[in-house]
């Protein structure tokens, strides 16, 4: 059967931010027809999982590879609680799959839209001290190489086709599936609650210690912060409730309105924080570890020093509080064990995540200008994924191991076939 292509359509990543018209989609479903699609044809070519990254990655006017008829679980290892999955696999369909076999993920973010090769790509990360990004994960891949040759790697066989391909960016090529490390399924009950602001910011190195995960949001005008820990559990899990408040619906016509009447914006916040309400529930991992995003923003995300981050949290709040700029969503603020993928922002070092967000209905541009030179004094490095201005010679600096990928990725593709013009920027040396 031969791969399904097309020449029409417009491709646009989650928030609408990015877009782009490809000359050819390519929706292979198999790596024999992946192969015969590069092996027949010349000139640039991108891939797209989910689309859910705000970074220009898979923009191209040539040819866009699908990943979507790529999905669905290969094999597993019982002893070794691996398990090796197509590259397209959503993540919200991976939990499913993988807890008959009586495995589960190690650790995974808030949102769970994105595929697995989207994930492991860009280094996606979620929460919590010893606990590393999807790429730290990564045991095995399989890529096609722009040529079309299919190449497995693991720590035995192409061991630097893997410690480049942990986090690729899509750059060495397609990869097609993945190993990954997981652990005996279980529970995590959660609770989410309100704090004052400043006594998070004084307890939350002891919050990350006694909890398996935790993280907190810090509103920008308010003097309030959302915190979040999950912990294993072996309670019975928590029935569906019959009534859920619209979270993501209030905040999206919040964030209209503080970002369409002057003033709102702390008002907004204030109304957000006066509304929540103490969550609790209990449930499989891959249930409880998602929350529902249904309303649209950009986010800029840098990975600091753990040491560092909550100094470089009080700067960035003082800063944004300073200034006349509108915002309603508030700072995120999450930790992540250091790893050894050669281009992961988590390469050699323990890391403390902050993002920043604003609404789709406003120009995230002026907040996030305003902050990235604060990331940038803590020795931050950007979440590939999300928006940031850094380009190679910046970049370089600050990993350890960029000759090496860079050595990699020309070797897989010589002709520079999967580089578009985003890439090109970021990897690139003049």
């Amino acid at each position: 059967m031969a791969a399904v292509v097309s020449s029409q359509g417009e491709w646009r990543n989650w928030s609408g931010s990015q877009r782009a018209m490809p000359g050819r989609w390519w929706r292979p479903g198999s790596e024999d027809e992946l192969a015969a699609l590069l092996q027949g044809s010349s000139g640039e070519v991108r891939v797209t999982g989910a689309g859910h990254s705000f970074s220009a990655l898979c923009k191209t006017a040539e040819h866009l590879v699908s990943l979507e008829g790529m999905n669905g679980l290969v094999s597993h290892d019982a002893e070794r609680l691996t398990a090796t999955a197509m590259a397209g696999t959503p993540l919200h369909a991976l939990g499913p799959l993988l807890w008959p076999l009586g495995q589960g993920l190690i650790n995974q973010g808030d949102i769970d839209a994105q595929s697995l090769a989207g994930a492991c790509g860009t280094s996606t990360h979620g929460t919590g001290l010893g606990l590393g990004s999807f790429s730290a994960l990564v045991r095995g891949l399989r890529l096609v190489t722009p040529s079309g040759e299919v190449i497995d790697a693991d720590s035995a066989h192409n061991a630097d086709i893997l410690q480049a391909g942990a986090t690729s960016l899509g750059a060495l090529g397609v990869i097609t599936r993945i190993t990954l490390q997981n652990r005996p399924n279980y529970h995590l009950a959660e609770r989410e609650y309100l704090l004052p602001q400043a006594e998070v910011l004084n307890c939350f190195e002891g919050l990350a210690r006694d909890n398996r995960h935790a993280e907190f949001w810090a509103f920008f005008r308010t003097d309030k912060a959302v915190v979040k820990v999950l912990n294993e559990s072996t309670e019975p899990p928590t029935p569906q409730p019959r009534f859920n408040l619209p979270v993501d619906r209030v905040l999206d016509i919040t964030s209209r309105i503080a970002h369409g009447v002057a003033g709102a914006d702390a008002l907004m916040q204030r109304l957000l924080t006066a509304l929540h309400s103490e969550v609790r529930r209990v449930g499989r991992s891959y249930q409880v570890f998602p929350s529902p995003r249904a309303s649209r923003f950009n986010e800029m995300e840098y990975e600091l020093p753990l040491a560092r981050g909550l100094e470089c949290v009080e700067e960035v709040l003082a800063t944004v509080q300073r200034s006349s700029l509108r915002t309603l969503f508030p700072l995120e603020y999450r930790t992540v064990a250091a790893d050894e993928a050669w281009l992961s922002p988590f390469y050699g070092r323990d890391s403390a995540s902050i993002s920043i967000h604003q609404h789709v209905c406003t120009d995230y541009r002026p907040l996030f200008d305003l902050v990235e030179p604060i990331f940038w004094k803590y020795g931050g490095r950007p979440h590939w994924g999300k928006l940031h201005s850094l380009d190679a010679v910046r970049l370089a600096e600050l990993y350890p191991r960029w000759d090496d990928a860079r050595r990699v990725r020309e070797q897989l593709d010589p002709q520079g076939r999967m580089l578009n013009d985003h890439l090109r920027t970021l990897l690139v040396l003049p």
